[in-house]
């Protein structure tokens, strides 16, 4: 994928569940109607748009790198690394010079994670898990491999794919309460109820908004759009994702750590989509493609030998 095409996913995934609550979608509906009496509806809608122009003020000082530092330490609890944690990453600052990247124009934080894990925020702020420290220091997890999953993270943050991240985690914030409500709700229903019931609830939920939106008050239309941005939620996080995945991959085939990474992933992951991702970092030449079917029989071929596993 390349990095445009990255950033249409990324818009995908960030503008649409941008819609965050209802009483701004009521707002939006009834100024678009011409229904909006600012003296009526003061009471009404005022906390909302007092909410929303709090959160545009929030995000604009989240984009800037004292604003990138604190929203690390507030929402990842990231915090500067202690001295035998320095010491630990040492020898990972000498693999990543090595291959090209100065962790010194990196602003290297430690997470509270007890996975391995890297993260990207902003322009030059990295968060590496605790877990990813202490794997390291027990010899789970070489050098080389601690370099190749943050050379990942730091390829994402250098295509320009996490700039505003902290300007969009801030305008995201109750989206981010109203879907995990959602996403609770969701799972205590289901532990009463079958997945069939559960989806008719579903359509009878958008067919009781349609109708109240086409009877009553054409506002009303906002519970089905809300219910359609959290189906598409799901979708638009998974091509997220899948855009950062691609843009690192390719970071990590420039900075040569690809086959490093790959290994990494075939030791942890089992599935089919994590393994087609290792055979495209070991073997980047190979490009999928529909399937080629001759006259005669199959032969297997030369290429095809090397990369059965």
């Amino acid at each position: 994928m390349t990095l445009g095409r990255a950033r249409r996913a990324r818009a995908r995934a960030l503008v649409v569940p941008m819609l965050m609550s209802a009483p701004m979608w009521l707002v939006v509906g009834e100024l678009t109607l011409g229904w909006y009496d600012p003296v009526r509806h003061l009471g009404r809608y005022g906390p909302a748009v007092l909410t929303l122009v709090v959160l545009l003020l929030l995000a604009a000082a989240a984009d800037t790198g004292p604003g990138e530092r604190w929203l690390a330490r507030l929402v990842l609890r990231a915090r500067a690394p202690r001295l035998h944690q320095r010491h630990t990453l040492a020898p990972v600052a000498q693999v990543l010079l090595r291959h090209g990247i100065p962790p010194q124009r990196l602003e290297l934080l430690v997470g509270p994670g007890q996975q391995v894990d890297v993260t990207a925020l902003g322009r030059r702020t990295v968060v590496v898990s605790r877990g990813l420290i202490d794997a390291l220091w027990s010899g789970q997890l070489r050098p080389q491999q601690a370099a190749a999953v943050i050379t990942h993270e730091v390829g994402v943050m250098r295509s320009g794919l996490t700039r505003h991240d902290p300007a969009i985690m801030v305008l995201l914030a109750p989206w981010t309460v109203w879907i995990t409500w959602i996403a609770i709700m969701w799972g205590i229903a289901a532990a009463f109820l079958s997945h069939r019931v559960m989806v008719a609830c579903l359509v009878i939920h958008a067919g009781v908004g349609i109708w109240l939106g086409a009877t009553e008050d054409p506002a009303m239309y906002v519970s089905t759009v809300v219910m359609a941005v959290v189906l598409t939620t799901w979708w638009a996080i998974r091509s997220w994702d899948r855009a950062r995945a691609q843009v690192g991959d390719q970071y990590l085939l420039q900075h040569d750590l690809a086959g490093v990474y790959a290994d990494l992933l075939t030791a942890t992951f089992t599935d089919d989509y994590t393994r087609d991702r290792a055979v495209r970092l070991r073997h980047p030449q190979l490009q999928p493609g529909p399937p080629v079917v001759g006259d005669g029989p199959p032969v297997a071929s030369a290429e095809l030998s090397t990369t059965g596993r």
